[in-house]
């Protein structure tokens, strides 16, 4: 699957691409890249992409996605005045 970015316009998609809005960065994902919560490109890191990394603080206001669940791994500090909400029917999970 292919992560398109598309700035202006309408086109249509092919085969397998997602469209997303508001990132920066490459308008393409090559191969072990993923789009971070921040709308950046990050690196799997490994080339066999074993390895997940996610920063340690949370920054800004942040909503969990409706009837998801989400991950975070090791320390975590939310900065002072930052709101984290989880709704009713998601799972925030820090391990």
């Amino acid at each position: 699957m292919a992560l398109t970015k598309v700035t202006e316009g309408v086109r249509t998609l092919g085969a397998n691409e997602v469209a997303i809005g508001n990132i920066s960065g490459s308008a393409v994902a090559s191969a072990g890249t993923f789009l971070k919560q921040d709308g950046t490109w990050g690196s799997a890191g490994a080339a066999d992409s074993v390895f997940w990394e996610n920063t340690q603080t949370v920054s800004s206001d942040y909503t969990i996605t409706a009837s998801t669940n989400a991950l975070t791994l090791g320390n975590l500090t939310i900065n002072s005045g930052i709101t984290v909400t989880v709704p009713s029917g998601a799972r925030w999970y820090i391990l």
